[in-house]
């Protein structure tokens, strides 16, 4: 029988190391999407969501049930990519492209919609931090604004202005990439 995340975290929080071992076998996936969400980058992804399994790890006595467990953990793994950037920025740069990792789950469109996709994930992380994570919990997590503000530890309504924001950036950037192929 498999337990649910309240009672694994109850068990990891008593010093289990099996059940706490079960939580992150269990939501490591979606820790590895949002960080390459973040950051484009499969390797940097990689890391982030180890660092993220380690603060989880570090902190899980503290987890309140005040929220779901995975509203907890998707903060960690944001705020692990945003301390991970910070430190890499400190290091020196990038060493692979954005998205150029990218792999498509069904069949591959054409190599034209292709670099378009990448364009879009490439405008996306120019966004400033706040609406780059708002657009990773809400347009590609699919959370409800309410869930991402109770993430992001903001109001709803502000959730839905950087979602609007977001795309009318988007929208504008898109649109000037396309002016310029066509004069370019």
């Amino acid at each position: 029988m498999q337990q649910d995340d309240h009672s694994l975290v109850k068990s990891a929080q008593a010093g289990d190391r099996q059940a706490f071992a079960m939580l992150v076998e269990r939501h490591y996936k979606s820790m590895f999407k949002i960080a390459w969400q973040w950051c484009g980058n499969r390797e940097d992804a990689e890391d982030i969501a180890q660092d993220s399994a380690i603060k989880i790890a570090q902190n899980i006595r503290s987890f309140s049930f005040d929220a779901a467990f995975t509203t907890w953990m998707y903060r960690i793994v944001i705020n692990a990519a945003k301390d991970y950037y910070k430190a890499k920025n400190r290091r020196g740069g990038r060493e692979m492209p954005l998205f150029e990792d990218m792999e498509y789950v069904s069949n591959a469109p054409d190599p034209e919609r292709q670099m378009q996709d990448k364009d879009v994930l490439r405008i996306i992380h120019a966004l400033p931090e706040a609406l780059r994570e708002t657009v990773v919990l809400v347009c590609w997590q699919g959370m409800s604004h309410k869930e991402a503000g109770q993430i992001l530890d903001c109001p709803e309504g502000t959730i839905s202005w950087r979602v609007s924001e977001a795309r009318k950036k988007i929208a504008a950037e898109l649109d000037l990439k396309h002016k310029g192929k066509r004069h370019g």
